[in-house]
């Protein structure tokens, strides 16, 4: 009997040091990955994604394949007491869809690996001549493996996908991926020097000192080289790379100005007192541009580097890409 017990705790202490083994191995492995940001090393493997269209839909999931985008929002309609930092966000960003990302391949262990742009959650801000600079750049996150069974060993990201209330993927048309997977691991390139040089954040609007003399915010879209915001960022990144554009996924300055002054929701967007160079309290953006007399202006018309030459102006938004004609659903499945 003694031994049978000494067997049975044996092979328990086996099994657990078996397992510990392993995940600290996960843990090292996802952990050089993280802070080495070793992309290169991350495999084209389909990932399976839980997402919903709807914050009250069902999960359902798709087959990602790398480079594959996954746009993500928060409902409005969801209140909390007050008006919340994720609520303004879904006002302030025209479109259901307020961020995008993209997935970039899986690691050994089968985690699955996003990147995107995004402001700092403990955002430091400073405002000058020369415009408003937020803090933030290109993060690499892990999303977890297949189905979301096992969260990840080491994600220390800080905003990550719990905080959205819904999410879906979306893949470029055969003609526009098969183009950018020519360039694959060009852009993959790009991207681990973008991480490791700490590629800057960028607002697609002017806000500077000079903006309360001459009550203008310049749109900006000026490519690669100064920084982007979640949305141009794969936009310049794609188009100066890959020669890969997309389509109808810019909005002008008057049509940004008319969503703010008349769409309901549009209408309920705050400048946070921290980012208001006139009275550093919260004012809502309808208010700068009626009252008080401010307006956007659009950025200088440009050609594109694509086959087609296209003029463009404007800036583009995540859920103008996420409706463009050059992007085709995932079918989805139920587990």
């Amino acid at each position: 009997m003694k031994k049978k017990v000494f067997l049975f705790s044996f092979m328990v202490i086996l099994l657990f040091a078996t397992y510990n083994s392993n995940s600290l191995n996960e843990f090292n492995r996802q952990k050089n990955i993280l802070t080495s940001y070793t992309i290169e090393k991350l495999k084209n493997d389909v990932y399976y994604f839980p997402s919903k269209k709807f914050s009250s839909s069902d999960i359902v999931y798709q087959p990602l394949e790398r480079f594959d985008l996954i746009f993500v929002g928060h409902d409005i309609n969801i209140s909390s007491k007050y008006f919340d930092i994720f609520q303004n966000t879904s006002a302030l960003v025209p479109g259901r869809y307020t961020h995008v990302l993209a997935y970039i391949g899986k690691d050994t262990d089968g985690f699955a690996y996003a990147i995107e742009m995004n402001a700092d959650k403990n955002q430091t801000f400073s405002i000058d001549f020369n415009g408003l600079h937020i803090g933030g750049g290109l993060h690499l996150f892990c999303l977890g493996n297949d189905f979301g069974i096992n969260m990840c060993p080491n994600d220390t990201y800080s905003y990550g996908m719990k905080t959205y209330d819904y999410m879906w993927a979306k893949r470029l048309k055969p003609k526009l991926k098969k183009q950018l997977l020519m360039y694959e691991d060009q852009l993959l390139t790009v991207m681990q020097e973008d991480l490791v040089n700490n590629y800057p954040f960028q607002l697609p609007f002017d806000l500077s000192l000079e903006t309360p003399l001459n009550k203008i915010a310049p749109l900006i879209e000026d490519g690669h080289q100064n920084g982007s915001d979640c949305v141009s960022y794969f936009i310049s990144l794609f188009e100066e790379v890959a020669k890969v554009c997309f389509d109808d996924i810019r909005i002008d300055a008057s049509k940004l100005k008319s969503y703010y002054l008349h769409d309901p929701i549009g209408k309920q967007a705050i400048l946070p007192a921290k980012y208001n160079p006139l009275s550093h309290k919260d004012i809502y953006v309808r208010e700068l541009l009626g009252e008080l007399g401010y307006s956007f202006v659009d950025n200088p018309p440009r050609q594109t580097l694509c086959s087609d030459g296209k003029i463009v102006t404007g800036i583009s938004t995540p859920d103008l890409l996420f409706n463009s004609p050059s992007m085709v659903d995932i079918k989805s499945f139920r587990k």
